[in-house]
């Protein structure tokens, strides 16, 4: 617990070092946005293994309570309550419900697949940002994305694998969790200008731990020490993975800091080996490397044809939130 409280101290400290510092440091921004896909791989392996004894509606009451103080400390650090000030109230409640159902739909999935299996179906989350932009934000998608688009759905099937037996109800639930990733991705795009990141960030885990004080006692089980320990864990390696990648794309252009999510895959692997003895077989690496290529060549045409990458489109994560 002293190493994870210092790691976690020094990560604060950086990040509110940085957060004035808006100036392009690409290096600094790749380490940002590797610190945090790992610091998200840690936290779901966490919350996999507390699934196993705990609903998902109470580990995700207690992953949210742990992440949010550290939370609060940073997003606010720079201009304080103010920060929270809106005008759209209702938009920050359509978020919450996206944060709420990303969260059960993707820890649900996490209780009952193999880790590399649920993070390697989350990869298709840059792949249903880009279809949605066009009927949500009337944004235009040229030919060469929609083929990718399309490309990187056939990547997901692949992974899904329909007819052979093994189209489980838990990779549906995965794959829903990336639906309500992509629609709270879409909204911080839409609302980005009317609306502090801050804003973004905290009301939707502020929902998040007030759904949990109205939840959790119908399926409340007390924790051991050692698993409240793991809890908080979790809850802090959130909070770490949301505020690095966050900073990672203030420091660094998109197109830089983005191909390095796709780390979360060997994270996956080796947490999940090191677990519980599991390891991606050929078709789930074959369907993830499509959808991996897919999503590089959306950002490159993005680039080439606008002459900037896209805006955020980070791995998936139930705290990943702005």
């Amino acid at each position: 617990m002293y190493l994870v409280a210092s790691y976690c101290n020094r990560v604060k400290h950086s990040m509110v070092t940085a957060i004035a510092d808006t100036t392009d440091r690409p290096a600094l921004g790749i380490v940002l946005m590797l610190t945090g896909i790992a610091s998200f791989a840690v936290m779901d392996a966490l919350i996999k293994w507390l699934t196993a004894d705990y609903s998902i509606v109470q580990v995700a009451a207690l992953r949210s309570w742990f992440g949010l103080p550290l939370l609060c400390l940073v997003a606010l650090r720079g201009g304080g309550v103010a920060l929270l000030k809106t005008q759209r109230p209702l938009v920050h409640g359509g978020r919450f419900l996206l944060v709420l159902g990303l969260s059960l739909s993707f820890f649900w999935a996490l209780s009952q697949m193999k880790l590399v299996d649920a993070i390697a179906i989350t990869f298709a989350a840059p792949i249903f940002i880009t279809a949605l932009s066009v009927p949500l934000l009337r944004e235009t998608v040229g030919p060469h994305r929609w083929v990718a688009v399309g490309a990187g759905f056939v990547g997901v099937l692949v992974m899904l694998r329909p007819g052979l037996g093994v189209f489980q109800l838990a990779a549906l639930s995965a794959l829903a969790s990336v639906v309500f990733y992509a629609l709270l991705m879409i909204t911080t795009r839409a609302f980005k200008r009317s609306e502090s990141i801050a804003a973004l960030m905290l009301y939707p885990q502020l929902g998040m731990s007030f759904i949990g004080i109205l939840a959790v006692p119908f399926v409340w089980v007390t924790p051991s020490l050692a698993d409240l320990g793991l809890f908080a864990v979790a809850g802090m390696f959130g909070s770490v993975g949301v505020m690095c990648i966050t900073q990672a794309f203030r420091l660094a252009p998109a197109a830089v800091v983005t191909p390095f999510e796709y780390s979360a895959l060997l994270w996956a692997t080796l947490l999940g080996f090191l677990l519980w003895g599991d390891l991606p077989d050929p078709v789930t690496l074959a369907g993830a490397a499509i959808v991996v290529a897919c999503g590089l060549y959306i950002i490159y045409r993005e680039t080439a044809t606008t002459g900037r990458a896209p805006e955020q489109v980070t791995s998936m994560g139930p705290d990943d939130t702005v």
